[in-house]
């Protein structure tokens, strides 16, 4: 057996490959979590990591956000919803709603909540003739502007808590990596937003009235979620009171359904717990780190890697700080540098987080938007770069 650090690597690079050949995702995250089980750990194993990503409570809490929300999206896109909505966003301004939409939406953790801003977005998209690439890049990237910085982010209270800080002083620490965001991703899609729809729909009576009547769903699901209701509970009473409301028929929620069980999305699900649990299991993170310090690698170096490969390879940010925070701590403690060393860290957590390939909201939003992960990749290597190389001169110089 290899140690777990060189299998999460191999894993990793296996992953990469595989979606460059445009092997679908979930099967990509599947093989990796095969190749890091099986060269970490006795095959004897296997057969219970694969029944339990099955059984796992959070697969099915998973499965029931995702599926609602998928079926959710189809209904109100048959019933008109969502194309009234982007007429409404679109006499107000087409530039700034694919800004405001996600962002909105981001406001409220919740898994692929980027799927969720993507329903309502998909129809200004294409009138202003973005690429399913670029409306994949512009909604994934303001849906997780705020996840740098907003306490309501369980990765930020994570940090509070294993670093025994303040959350004030944890939310002062990140709040530049916010900012940062939203410049980089406003310089980065301005020139994308350049096209003016090629047919615009005036709204008509009160442009705020026709907001509600449109967003409704959305609105009452960030309301429920805002209000501490579980997104598992949250995602169905809203699709339960749209069907109602709506005098939704058999046949056509018998269709959404079909759409929100997609063979390929419920493979992905599966494939990314399955991985989660294949990462826990060989303990790869700690692995990791004891290996970085036998090499005696500068503090920099641990503080920019480790988060980094775990938010890559986890695809959560709860992920990254759970693991590798605890680690981290004594460094970040023992470094000159005050917040300046957690807020490097923490960069790079979110940079590895936003380009995993199990991460739902991108590999979700991509297949939504029936876009190649290719491209999207190369819009979100500038701004991320630009991002974790201004965290780390602020590091170096408050060093």
């Amino acid at each position: 057996m290899l140690s777990p650090s060189l299998a999460l690597l191999l894993s990793l690079a296996g992953m990469l490959v595989l979606l460059r050949l445009k092997v679908p995702a979930g099967v990509a995250v599947f093989v990796g979590s095969l190749i890091l089980t099986v060269l970490a750990r006795p095959l004897s194993i296997v057969p219970g990591l694969l029944a339990q990503a099955v059984w796992n409570l959070e697969t099915l809490r998973l499965l029931v956000i995702v599926v609602t929300a998928l079926t959710l999206s189809y209904l109100m896109e048959a019933r008109g919803l969502l194309s009234g909505l982007a007429a409404t966003m679109e006499c107000l301004s087409p530039r700034l709603a694919m800004y405001i939409v996600p962002a909105m939406v981001g406001l409220v953790p919740m898994p692929a909540g980027a799927l969720v801003s993507a329903t309502a977005v998909r129809g200004l998209a294409e009138r202003m003739g973005l690429s399913p690439e670029r409306a994949t890049f512009i909604n994934y990237w303001f849906r997780h502007v705020w996840e740098f910085s907003l306490p309501m982010y369980p990765a930020i209270i994570i940090a509070s808590v294993v670093l025994s800080l303040r959350l004030s002083t944890v939310i002062v620490a990140l709040l530049p990596l916010t900012g940062l965001a939203l410049i980089f991703g406003i310089i980065f899609s301005h020139r994308m937003l350049r096209v003016r729809p090629a047919s615009s729909e005036k709204g008509s009576g009160n442009l705020i009235l026709e907001l509600a009547r449109n967003s409704w769903p959305v609105l009452l699901l960030v309301m429920l979620i805002l209000l501490g209701l579980d997104a598992g509970w949250a995602f169905p009473l809203v699709l339960l009171a749209f069907i109602l409301q709506q005098r939704v028929r058999w046949s056509d929620l018998a269709q959404g359904l079909k759409y929100g069980l997609s063979p390929l999305i419920l493979l992905l699900l599966y494939a990314i717990m399955l991985y989660k649990g294949a990462i826990e299991d060989a303990e790869a993170a700690a692995s990791l780190f004891l290996s970085m310090q036998s090499l005696g690698l500068p503090a920099a170096f641990s503080l920019m890697f480790l988060p980094f490969l775990i938010g890559l390879a986890a695809g959560a940010s709860f992920g990254f700080a759970g693991i590798t925070f605890p680690l981290l701590a004594p460094l970040i403690s023992a470094t000159g540098s005050g917040g300046f060393a957690l807020l490097l860290a923490y960069a790079s957590g979110m940079t590895g987080l936003l380009l995993s390939p199990a991460h739902l909201c991108l590999t979700l939003s991509a297949e939504y938007f029936e876009a190649r992960l290719s491209v999207v990749y190369r819009y979100l290597l500038p701004p991320l770069i630009l991002i974790e190389t201004a965290a780390l001169l602020l590091y170096f110089l408050a060093g």
